[in-house]
């Protein structure tokens, strides 16, 4: 009980330090290897799955989230973004469901960088009835057109390419397709491309993946790949079991943790403090600090955060309920902040507060506020955030607020976000509440949740991020 106690103490009073991990979204894609064909818990023990808990094991990674984009029997032409390109011409093109599984788990996880992990190549290798193997100088073109088609929607994703895996070269699929070995070779040609792909695609976001699990896959093919009997009856192996999946999860973990530290390294915001002060719009009112749209900037970028959120605070009044105003408060937060962030005026402009002290008053403590601000921190970047916008908003005291708080924060040379007018946060519809805002109901005007706080955060981040030095 004691320890909860000094842990809620720390949130509400001294600030919240969180831990320096990085959580991810990553992306599979590839054949029936990556599916995790004949797997009885595929969920659970394909490549991806066991990857991603690889990676959960590796230092300063918290979650990995991912999609499995893994389609049996699939070819790179299978997966480029014009139908038209395919072969053979009346198959599928699976590129817009990779989109739509990346569009998914990137609207669930939105703060969350993005690594493409790709292993095409085996069923290229393949004599078909219907078209003969790929080239390796079309293989190389199939990656390209679909990395850059990647990168085109997700510009600061990353991706790894991988060497497909060793497979027995001696079968033939029920549907005529013909494995030997001149199509095994194709794999160390295929593999050979990858320098000119990288070359050729987004500098610095192509990365030469793993080339190792082929060969561990020659030599242990008995015990971590499948027995299987082709169109002829005889055995062949090619899809890795629990086990093998398992091995092949730990090779393309190592070839993707070098380009996770790679991404968080180039990060200027990593290891810097900052210190958010405010009222339950920074305290979250009765939801977890966690799901607010600062936290989980901060946990984005790898930044060591501190919430100094008070639920009903104002910034120029003094309340026996909540407490002294930011004017005074804010000399108590942390005394080496590199980015300090003020959420607030929602209650200075309720309950006819404004005009209880007057709005000279307002500005005169804000602009103590300003000032204090300054001189504590003079190497700090310092932004301020308005209130949402109300019903009736113009002429009312809220707008009064928002517009000294521009005024006398401008007169600074602070930032200000107008809230009130340029987010994305319709705070005055109803059925926009119901979805956004805390409790369901549509009744809360103020406190965004979870999802609120996801809609909101590339906005304020956007804003904030101009004025990050590079």
């Amino acid at each position: 009980m004691k320890k909860i106690l000094f842990t809620l103490l720390c949130l509400l009073t001294t600030g919240a330090v969180m831990s320096q991990k990085h959580s991810y979204n990553i992306v599979f894609i590839g054949n029936s290897i990556t599916y995790g064909a004949l797997h009885q818990q595929r969920e659970l023990t394909a490549p991806p799955a066991q990857c991603a808990r690889w990676l959960c094991q590796q230092e300063d990674i918290d979650t990995v989230y991912f999609r499995n984009c893994g389609r049996s029997g699939k070819t790179t032409y299978h997966f480029l973004p014009n139908k038209a390109d395919v072969v053979p011409a009346d198959d599928k093109s699976y590129f817009a469901d990779v989109v739509a599984s990346t569009r998914s788990l990137v609207r669930e996880h939105p703060d969350m960088p993005l690594i493409f992990s790709i292993m095409l190549g085996t069923n290229d290798t393949v004599e078909r009835p219907r078209n003969e193997h790929t080239t390796p100088d079309n293989y190389a073109a199939n990656l390209c057109t679909i990395i850059d088609s990647l990168l085109a929607l997700w510009p600061d994703a990353h991706v790894v390419l991988n060497k497909p895996i060793w497979y027995y070269p001696d079968y033939v699929t029920k549907g005529g397709s013909v494995a030997s070995k001149k199509s095994l070779k194709l794999l160390d040609a295929y593999y050979d491309c990858f320098s000119q792909v990288v070359a050729q695609c987004k500098p610095g976001h192509v990365h030469i993946g793993d080339s190792e699990a082929y060969g561990y896959f020659r030599q242990h093919y008995k015990t971590d790949i499948f027995e299987e009997k082709d169109a002829r009856g005889k055995s062949y192996w090619l899809h890795p079991n629990e086990q093998g999946a398992q091995v092949l999860a730990s090779y393309w973990g190592k070839a993707i943790l070098p380009v996770i530290k790679e991404m968080s390294a180039f990060d200027p915001l990593k290891g810097k403090k900052i210190g958010v002060i405010g009222d339950s719009y920074v305290r979250n009112h009765r939801d977890p600090i966690e799901y607010t749209w600062h936290y989980k900037f901060a946990k984005r970028h790898g930044m060591q955060y501190y919430n100094y959120g008070k639920n009903g605070n104002c910034i120029a009044l003094d309340l026996q309920k909540w407490g002294n105003g930011m004017y005074k408060r804010y000399a108590y937060m942390n005394d080496s902040l590199d980015y300090v962030v003020v959420i607030a005026g929602h209650n200075d402009a309720s309950q006819g507060r404004i005009d209880s002290i007057g709005i000279d008053t307002f500005k005169e403590r804000l602009a103590i506020l300003c000032q204090g601000l300054i001189e504590k921190y003079p190497h700090a970047q310092i932004f301020f955030f308005t209130p949402w916008a109300c019903e009736n908003f113009v002429g009312s005291p809220r707008q009064q607020v928002v517009d000294a708080m521009i005024e006398v924060c401008g007169s600074y040379g602070i930032p200000v976000f107008d809230a009130a007018r340029r987010s994305n946060i319709y705070a005055t519809s109803e059925k926009f509440r119901k979805i956004y805002f805390q409790g369901g109901k549509g009744t809360d005007t103020a406190h965004l949740n979870s999802k609120g706080h996801d809609r909101f955060l590339p906005v304020a981040e956007q804003f904030i991020l101009q004025y990050v030095p590079r």
